[in-house]
Formats: structure tokens, C-alpha cells, sequence
């Protein structure tokens, strides 16, 4: 009787704690372009969750902790029926994330960070400015050589976007020691998380969390609800459409002369041709541009 008023009574602050939390929003044309599956199956039981928790925890050098945030955040992204798609999209872009976090010498799990910048939607922008698959301020782009003119975008690139991501990842983590508050200050720079550390008197990131600004506290639990989801989809009735190929399976050609995409279409497939180079934002393609072609 003890454990059913325990577990009804904490189930009842998580929907207190649900309606509080700042959850990141989608670009709603994007996302409903996607479709819903309808038979995905939300139910998660708490002892469940933690024994799912612990294996996570136990296979990654991130800290994947057990709580009643984490557990509001699953259950949110449990809710969301359009997952299935991303997660077939990320058999197309995860071995390119996967080889930079390797070449960089970074945890692979650090690749569910750009699921939830993005949703894998390579010319995703928000308000603030941010654009691409990890969502480069423009400032910060340029700190790491990314740029763009009349008729190319590198935020939009998958490789120039994703290797710039990945070293901004690995520096801030050399700042602040740790992939929470690295992951934190991410989205809203490593200034605003020292003040964060300094309100708090520690530099555990839960007690870090509540300083942080509202739309930052979400990061790090959704980071934790999309490693979930990605390694439990199964369990939940996911079932994802997966690519046929990867963006590894690409060949990478730089472009000796100028050309246009339906030029190159002619030579190439020209609907991967059009979905492997989001980075052109016209049909022109300049002398010297490296494409990504099947």
C-alpha cells in the first residue's frame, strides 16, 4: 500500500513538474512533414525506467541520471509520434557524426546532441539565429570556420557543420570538465554556465540546473530522453523507415568549374544529389564547391 501511495504521489509531482519545464520546441512544418506512427506504445514504469537507466549509465562516460526530470523528459519524448523518422533518418547521418566524435576523440553518444538541436533537419534555423544539424550561432560558426555567401551555406554542410560542432563540443568540455555543463554550454555559452556555477557553489550540474537559463535546463535532460529513446524504441513500438545507404556511402567531388545541380543531375542521382547538399541555396554551384554525390 506504501509503494502505490509513493508511486501515485510521484507520478503527481511529475505532471506538476511536466507543466513547469521549458520543453524544446520543433520547426512545426518539418516536423509534420515527417507523419506519425500510431501505435507507438508510451507506457513506462518507473522500476522500468530505472533499470533501463542503469544500463545506459553503465555502457556510456556520460552520466545518464536517474530522476524525476529525466523521467518527465522520456516520457514527453515518448509522446512525440513522429520519432520513428528520425530515428530512420539516423542511420544516414550518424556514421558521419560518428566518425568526427571519433577523429576528435569524443563519446559517441555525444551524436543524440544534434537529434535534439535539430531533429536531423540540416536547414533547421531558429529565433535566435541558430541554423544547421547542430545549430551554429552565426558568431560561433565563424570562431570555427564556418561561412557563407550568395550560393553557399556551410551551416547548412552535414561535414562543415557537424566537424565545427563537434570541436566546439570538445573545447568547452576542456573548459568546464564536464559533458552536462559542456552540453549546456552549448546552447548558451560557457560564460552563462560559469555564472550558473558560481550562483550554485558547485559544479555538480543538478545544482548547476536551476541558474541556468529556462530554455537551457532543457537541454541536458532531452539529450538524456533522445539517448532513451534511441536505444529503447523497440520496447515502445517504434518502428523507424531506415535509409538505404549512409552519408559515408557518398563520394566527396570538388567541382572544377561552375555548374548547376540539375547539370550535375544528369551525371549523378539528382534526388540525393538535391538532399546530400542542403549547403547550396541556389541551383548554381561555384568553381572549386565539394558536393556530396551517389
Amino acid at each position: 500500500m506504501k509503494k502505490t501511495i509513493l508511486i501515485l504521489s510521484l507520478l503527481f509531482g511529475l505532471s506538476q513538474l511536466q507543466a513547469q519545464e521549458k520543453y524544446i520546441q520543433y520547426d512545426k512544418k518539418y516536423i509534420e512533414s515527417l507523419g506519425e506512427d500510431d501505435d507507438i506504445d508510451e507506457t513506462l514504469h518507473l522500476n522500468t525506467f530505472k533499470e533501463r537507466f542503469d544500463f545506459l549509465n553503465a555502457n556510456t562516460p556520460l552520466s545518464i541520471d536517474y530522476n524525476e526530470v529525466t523521467y518527465a523528459y522520456v516520457k514527453k519524448y515518448l509522446s512525440y509520434r513522429w520519432y520513428g523518422k528520425i530515428i530512420g533518418l539516423s542511420t544516414y547521418y550518424f556514421p558521419l557524426f560518428e566518425r568526427k566524435l571519433s577523429q576528435y576523440g569524443m563519446p559517441l553518444e555525444l551524436k543524440y546532441l544534434a537529434v535534439v538541436e535539430s531533429a536531423l533537419n540540416p536547414r533547421a534555423g531558429s529565433w535566435a539565429g541558430a541554423k544547421g544539424l547542430w545549430q551554429f550561432m552565426p558568431a560561433t560558426g565563424g570562431q570555427y570556420g564556418i561561412k557563407e555567401n550568395d550560393y553557399i551555406n556551410i551551416f547548412y554542410d552535414p561535414v562543415g557543420n557537424t566537424d565545427s560542432a563537434v570541436r566546439y563540443l570538445r573545447d568547452l568540455h576542456k573548459q568546464l570538465g564536464d559533458w552536462n555543463l559542456a552540453i549546456s554550454a552549448y546552447n548558451c555559452g560557457a560564460g552563462n554556465v560559469n555564472k550558473a556555477i558560481r550562483k550554485a557553489g558547485s559544479r555538480n550540474y543538478w545544482k548547476v540546473r536551476p541558474y541556468l537559463p529556462k530554455e537551457t535546463q532543457a537541454y541536458v535532460p532531452s539529450f538524456i530522453a533522445v539517448n532513451y529513446l534511441f536505444n529503447f524504441y523497440k520496447e515502445h513500438n517504434y518502428r523507424p523507415q531506415y535509409f538505404k545507404f549512409s552519408f559515408l556511402d557518398l563520394r566527396i567531388i570538388r567541382i572544377k568549374e561552375d555548374t548547376t545541380l540539375e547539370s550535375l543531375g544528369r551525371q549523378f542521382n539528382y534526388e540525393v544529389l538535391k538532399f546530400a547538399n542542403p549547403q547550396f541555396t541556389t541551383n548554381f554551384i561555384p568553381k572549386g564547391s565539394i558536393i556530396y554525390a551517389k
